[in-house]
């Protein structure tokens, strides 16, 4: 038995109700209802399901390719067991991304607070060359410790994943929230980048060999939404992510090793428009994969 077979349950409906196999499939999808490691409002855990649960009310053709989301051969694969302990979550992802992505599919993952991609991006990083993570986060994630004496949370994700990988560099894209901490050790780090703007987005894409994107909703600005256990003002307007996510997806599909979305709450969202925004989101995310992996 695979650790996949072991690990995962299946849910209903599927994301965007695909029913695809999983020996063919380019894209396995996997929910991490883990929210343990944030400091905010919790309820990211709840995500997974209900991110697949308004996907399937969406609309998923698209008319300038010509692809329906819903009919591609993209697996999903369920959601991992709920743990509480950060250890167990390090160890059971682990070994599923090991299997999935060790042989040869890329990895879609519906968070769960921030601390998921952590486990997600070091095994993908073990098995890959140089990696460049290309962050969507209202904050930075680089505190040493958050809260006291915690070295491991959704607040540290991207300093621990520095630390223990050398070949992972980290971009984001228009960060707006820092602690004194965060930004001085961004300054010194040269694998450390903020892009400004999407020509440099597009720039970082062209020189990097390989790339996992990571969306923290919390990059949108909360009027579009408010579904996050950490919202901050002054926020991206969506449509800037579909449009990186759209134009950059396509011409780099060769690059794209993985995918998350995470930090969705909807405990706190507004007639689940950010769980809607995530699964459109994740529909472009798709489209922009699909007819390009061959």
């Amino acid at each position: 038995m695979s650790f996949r077979e072991l690990y995962m349950h299946h849910v209903s409906p599927t994301l965007f109700g695909v029913n695809g196999d999983y020996d063919s499939a380019k894209i396995v999808v996997m929910g991490i209802p883990f929210d343990s490691a944030a400091t905010g409002v919790p309820g990211a855990r709840y995500a997974p399901r209900r991110i697949r649960e308004v996907s399937v009310e969406l609309e998923t053709f698209h008319p300038a390719t010509g692809l329906d989301v819903e009919f591609a051969n993209v697996f999903d694969a369920g959601d991992l067991p709920l743990v509480t302990c950060v250890d167990s979550l390090v160890r059971v992802v682990g070994r599923v991304v090991e299997e999935v992505y060790g042989s040869g599919k890329r990895i879609i993952s519906l968070g769960g607070d921030h601390f998921v991609s952590y486990p997600v991006i070091s095994t993908v990083a073990r098995k890959t060359g140089r990696l460049g993570v290309l962050v969507f986060d209202a904050h930075m994630d680089l505190r040493d410790e958050y809260p006291f004496d915690c070295r491991y949370s959704h607040a540290t994700v991207f300093r621990r994943l520095l630390e223990e990988n050398s070949n992972i560099e980290v971009a984001y894209f228009r960060p707006r929230g820092w602690s004194k901490e965060e930004y001085l050790y961004a300054k010194e780090n040269k694998r450390v980048q903020v892009l400004g703007d999407e020509a440099e987005v597009d720039d970082w894409f062209r020189r990097a060999e390989n790339v996992y994107v990571t969306i923290d909703i919390d990059a949108v600005d909360p009027s579009f939404a408010p579904g996050t256990g950490t919202p901050e003002p002054f926020g991206l307007h969506p449509d800037t992510v579909r449009k990186i996510i759209e134009e950059a997806f396509p011409r780099y599909s060769q690059k794209i090793r993985g995918l998350d979305i995470v930090e969705v709450n909807p405990l706190v969202d507004v007639n689940d428009v950010t769980s809607r925004l995530a699964a459109k989101l994740l529909m472009y995310a798709l489209v922009g994969l699909i007819p390009y992996l061959g």
